[in-house]
């Protein structure tokens, strides 16, 4: 158990190193060969697609089960 805590003590408390957010920055700013806001909203873009992309996704099985589930019952109630 002491092993595992001096492990977390020894860890770096910097989320990054900022020589590594600096040098991704400028191949980032290469790539695109336009400014900083450029990068930004294409990032907040991908960011905000996923729990986008989630919701339609879910949203088109819930109305997939529901389609079953009304075949289902009519398949039922023809049985009887």
């Amino acid at each position: 158990m002491a092993s595992i805590f001096n492990f977390i003590l020894a860890h770096q408390g910097d989320a990054a190193d900022p020589e590594l957010l600096h040098w991704i920055r400028e191949r980032l700013d290469q790539i695109f060969g336009t400014g900083p806001w450029v990068v930004v909203a294409i990032m907040g873009f991908i960011i905000l697609s996923i729990p986008v992309f989630i919701i339609v996704f879910y949203l088109m099985q819930a109305k997939r089960r529901a389609v079953i589930e009304l075949i289902h019952q009519d398949r039922q109630e023809r049985a009887r």
